[in-house]
């Protein structure tokens, strides 16, 4: 991570106007339901249509402002980890072209060339992610829970009870998805080493008239790690599917409380509205 730090550090000036775009979307993005709940409480039981097409208005701007402000964050976060990764890719290339016999027999050609290749791919999607998701997610969750306490505390505590829990369950599977790429690395530097092995020994296989014999070794090595990835994918793939079940129930309970605390005067409809919104924006 420091040797990260040090490649994004030229980029700083351009990640800063970046995330500041990021910033105002995403806090436009969570006004837009107050706005709609203030709409529907307070402004449509007065029957003006002026006050409602102003606010309404107001809520297209907001849109707008919030599209616009996560495309230009978006298309710079982009711009900033292309940038990052070929300097990155660069170095790497040039610092592997002179290291020694014995140090490239001690990592290995496919390892090197894996390396150059998916690692930095990966370096790629991180330093975007970090840029995007990195910004955007505490901003919505905090601001969330800040406008969502202003409208009604109650259903609040609906949020915030689910949030352990996704996060319980995203490190889980995390933490072992994490093991299980490592072990999917390796897999593929053994089918990178095969196809490395025929490519340079095509004419002996030939000669030899092993070519069976090579593609019954491809295919081994080749289903060995489609196996392994398929297992790392799918163990990832769970967190997908459990945060939309925890989304959903979490929109039921809102709607379940809601109706029972409008039925009882206590909320408005305009806020349990802008509460489903909220819920499935954070």
């Amino acid at each position: 991570m420091k040797r990260l730090a040090v490649y994004l550090k030229p980029f700083l000036p351009r990640m800063g106007v970046g995330i500041s775009f990021k910033a105002v979307g995403t806090l436009v993005e969570l006004v837009i339901p107050w706005i709609l709940s203030y709409i529907i409480d307070d402004l449509i039981p007065l029957k003006e249509i002026r006050p409602v097409c102003l606010w309404g208005g107001l809520m297209i701007v907001c849109s707008l402002i919030a599209w616009g402000g996560n495309i230009t964050a978006n298309r710079m976060a982009s711009a900033v980890a292309r940038d990052c990764t070929r300097q990155i890719r660069h170095d790497l290339f040039q610092k592997i072209s002179y290291l020694s016999e014995s140090r490239v027999d001690a990592f290995t050609i496919p390892s090197l060339i894996s390396r150059m290749t998916s690692d930095t791919y990966v370096l790629h999607q991180t330093v975007g992610m970090i840029q995007r998701i990195g910004i955007r997610a505490p901003l919505l969750l905090f601001g969330g829970i800040i406008v969502s306490l202003t409208m009604d505390p109650m259903l609040t505590l609906i949020m915030v009870a689910s949030l352990p829990i996704v996060g319980v369950i995203v490190f889980y599977v995390s933490r072992k998805g994490a093991k299980l790429f490592k072990i999917v690395q390796k897999a593929s530097d053994s089918m990178l080493r095969v196809v490395r092995e025929n490519a340079v020994g095509v004419r002996v296989i030939k000669a030899l008239s092993k070519s069976d014999y090579e593609r019954a070794r491809f295919k081994k090595v080749n289903d060995d790690l489609t196996e392994k990835e398929r297992t790392a994918e799918s163990t990832m793939a769970l967190i997908n599917p459990v945060m939309s079940l925890l989304l959903n129930l979490g929109i039921v309970a809102v709607i379940t409380v809601g109706a029972v605390r409008v039925n009882n005067g206590t909320s408005e409809i305009g806020k349990i509205i802008a509460f489903m919104n909220l819920y499935t924006i954070v």
